[in-house]
């Protein structure tokens, strides 16, 4: 069996030079502009000067919220703008996701994000993978995570009030929803993202979750 070349394939490091940085907007999710240059991947040569904008997330908490007992996952439905003025579709269906806040670890933002956007408390949790969502436009870092739940105490609506959260938590079938996405009627990265990173490994890391409560 021929070994995966994941070394070629790596992202890497790739410095640039940069001439200025100012922040052009300072709200909710603050924007800065950057002048710089960079050598070319192909040639060497260099290019720009060039301006880019970058807006400041950081880390992001989702999770893959799974009921092994019901053989369902939990997913939330709340109103996105962006995907309103793009497609009319800002009804979006998406995990349970949220910024990592000051002083928490990964764990305690996915524990408390669960919570918040669905009621629900993560019987047991565990690391899946991480990806950017948009590199070109945010420095996002999205964690994914498995929890285990326990969906009949699923809330019938949930958010955080202080920041408009609409969100209705929904349960589905994992192939009702890889149809519903495969059908392009789910667009958004995280959960497609999801749903095929679980189709794939979900299921043995649920169980080995689920194992460990077991045991205790």
């Amino acid at each position: 069996m021929t070994t995966p070349d994941t070394a070629r394939f790596a992202d890497h490091a790739f410095p640039f030079d940069q001439i200025e940085r100012q922040r052009v907007y300072d709200g909710f999710r603050p924007v800065d502009e950057v002048t710089l240059t960079h050598r070319s991947l192909s040639d060497g040569g260099v290019l720009g000067p060039m301006n880019r904008q970058i807006m400041h997330v950081g880390q992001v908490a989702a999770i893959i919220a799974f009921d092994p007992w019901r053989e369902v996952m939990v997913v939330i439905r709340q109103f996105r703008l962006g995907a309103e003025l793009a497609l009319g579709l800002g009804a979006a269906v998406e995990l349970p996701a949220g910024v990592v806040d000051p002083g928490e670890t990964l764990d305690e933002a996915a524990r408390r994000e669960l919570r918040e956007e669905t009621g629900l408390e993560a019987l047991a949790l565990a690391p899946a993978y991480a990806i950017m969502p948009t590199p070109a436009l945010t420095d996002e870092v999205a964690y994914i995570f498995l929890a285990l739940v326990d969906s009949s105490r699923l809330a019938e609506s949930a958010g955080n009030s202080h920041e408009h959260e609409d969100i209705r938590p929904m349960v589905g079938t994992l192939d009702d929803l890889v149809a519903a996405a495969d059908a392009g009627r789910i667009v958004n990265g995280n959960l497609v993202g999801a749903l095929n990173w679980f189709a794939r490994k979900g299921r043995s890391v649920a169980a080995a979750l689920a194992k460990s409560l077991d045991e205790e």
